[in-house]
């Protein structure tokens, strides 16, 4: 099965209880949409833009084409702590590819495979989604010195 060329997206998530920790979605054309760090009590913006860096191209390299063998869902057995869902979505077409996996936070976790997209997904975005947070601090304190006009 040869998948990864005709993916347009991927979606990843990760979510804690009921709090989402990160929300990173990729699109071919170069959209980024990102919310969060992985921690879910951290307070961090949606931001959303495009990139010519090429960071879909980049995540996808990384990817091996064998785990499209394996999609569905995994809970792991003997959970301790509360849950975590990691989800990975790979769309091609009206196809999906999809993974996720619940798993304790004091527990093991995802599979190796799983675990390394989503590092590595953050990675590729961390350099984009700080420079897009330091934008919006800067525009905001901008804004705060124009109270004279």
């Amino acid at each position: 099965m040869f998948a990864k060329h005709l993916i347009s997206q991927v979606l990843i998530t990760l979510h804690t209880g009921e709090k989402n920790g990160l929300f990173i979605l990729l699109d071919k054309n170069g959209t980024i949409h990102r919310k969060g760090n992985g921690n879910p009590d951290a307070d961090l913006p949606m931001l959303q833009g495009r990139s010519n860096l090429g960071h879909f191209d980049a995540l996808l390299m990384t990817v091996n084409e064998a785990i499209f063998h394996h999609t569905g869902v995994i809970k792991m057995p003997d959970r301790v702590g509360e849950d975590c869902t990691l989800t990975i979505i790979f769309q091609a077409g009206e196809i999906d590819y999809s993974f996720r996996v619940v798993y304790g936070q004091q527990s093991e976790g995802p599979p190796q495979e799983l675990t390394e997209i989503l590092i590595n997904a953050v990675k590729l975005t961390q350099g984009w989604y700080d420079e897009q947070q330091s934008a919006i601090l800067e525009d905001e304190i901008k804004s705060k010195w124009k109270f004279w006009k």
